[in-house]
């Protein structure tokens, strides 16, 4: 096969590269992908995400892939750049480059192309707002958290609400959505696995209105006997029904990119705001002001769900220095610089300053690098932006459970 450089490829020779290099065989090459629920899903190859984090995920019907911790995604030419640490011109050539097509395969590959793109944009967009609208109908009919099993499960984690606390709620019987099932015209579905009590959040979307869920199921785990004390609460164990695999207790849908939990809200313009990634964080930092007897007043206490939404999308990777690939290769992880074209999360003016919190409990390099993308990405003239992170192995909640000053 050769390979011309001289000119710039077509759009129906790059569709003629791809269709010659499927994304599944391509991703299973740097990655030890697995099917969980109908789902293609593995360690992503750029940052090193966890298998059992599902985070990274490979979609055959759409010729592409998706990594909620980078946070990253794109075709098998994205793929291939982001791994290979290479530009466009790289990864076509490590994928086979050009080929000669004749006229007739350019406008069958041009209609397919059209066909595809127009059905997946048009299904895309309907699915998206269905599923918001049903988020949206499930988080007006949850109830307030105050005097909930939801309330009681932060309370049993040292964690303390605020009075007003429009930004968490309760759902006593949510369902828990795992894999697909296909019915007896084989159409399919969301496979519903669980169902149970779980608190849950609105994400709140750079233009303010609503975007999406995040929930966690929780259990009650009763005494064996008397003697050893009152009910507890804990998050709940799902299983997958297929594998046997411990599903995680926590989901986000809708649509998180951007968009923040309001974990607490004060009634005017926030001065300075405390951005983490998860809720318990959050309400960890949030407690330990309220016990020192601090002033917050002025004050938002913000969840961003993840890493990678809370920081925004890096302009390119860096070799981790321990992860490695299966061919024996560093892994490539997120850069500690942002992607100009992402605004990441929709920032108050009135802010003057934000503390960043980096858990311990995560890979410490992944933390830094988001952090300090968060950093670079939320600077203004005049805004103070610091970085607190919990010690090796801990987050803030570790931390307030043990008694330490925040």
């Amino acid at each position: 096969m050769i390979i011309q450089r001289s000119s710039r490829l077509t759009a129906d020779e790059l569709e003629d590269i791809k269709q010659r290099n499927l994304i599944a065989d391509v991703a299973g090459g740097y990655t030890k992908l697995r099917k969980a629920g109908g789902r293609l899903v593995g360690p992503c190859p750029v940052c090193g995400g966890r298998a059992s984090s599902q985070r990274f995920e490979v979609f055959e019907k759409d010729a592409s892939w998706v990594c909620a911790v980078c946070p990253d995604g794109g075709d098998v030419i994205r793929l291939v750049e982001k791994v290979e640490n290479v530009d466009f011109r790289g990864a076509i050539e490590r994928l086979g480059g050009r080929v000669e097509i004749d006229a007739a395969r350019q406008r069958e590959i041009f209609e397919e192309r059209e066909r595809k793109r127009v059905a997946r944009e048009k299904n895309s967009a309907d699915y998206r707002e269905a599923e918001r609208k049903r988020l949206f109908r499930a988080w007006k009919s949850a109830m307030p958290i105050h005097d909930t099993i939801a309330a009681r499960y932060l309370k049993g984690r040292g964690l303390q609400l605020p009075d007003h606390c429009p930004g968490l709620k309760f759902l006593p019987l949510a369902p828990y959505f795992h894999g697909e099932e296909i019915d007896d015209r084989g159409r399919k579905s969301p496979r519903k696995i669980h169902s149970g009590p779980a608190m849950c959040s609105a994400f709140i979307r750079p233009d303010g209105t609503f975007g999406g869920l995040h929930l966690t199921w929780l259990k009650v785990v009763t005494p064996s006997n008397e003697t050893e004390g009152r009910p507890s609460l804990l998050k709940a164990m799902i299983l997958d029904p297929d594998t046997g695999e411990i599903l995680n207790s926590k989901k986000m849908r809708g649509s998180k990119v951007g968009a923040h939990i309001a974990v607490v809200q004060p009634d005017q313009a926030p001065r300075r705001l405390v951005l983490g990634e998860g809720i318990e964080t959050v309400l960890a930092v949030f407690t330990a002001h309220v016990m020192a007897g601090r002033f917050i007043g002025d004050m938002a206490f913000w969840a961003a769900g993840d890493l990678g939404n809370l920081a925004g999308r890096a302009s390119g990777t860096i070799p981790h220095p321990t992860l490695k690939r299966p061919n024996g290769h560093p892994q490539r992880v997120p850069d500690r610089y942002p992607d100009p074209d992402d605004p990441g999360l929709a920032i108050p003016d009135s802010v003057e300053e934000i503390i960043l919190l980096g858990d311990g409990d995560s890979d410490r390099l992944l933390t830094e690098c988001a952090m300090e993308r968060a950093a670079r990405r939320y600077t203004r003239p005049g805004r103070i932006i610091r970085i607190a992170y919990a010690p090796e192995g801990m987050d803030f909640n570790d931390l307030l459970c043990a008694g330490v000053p925040a």
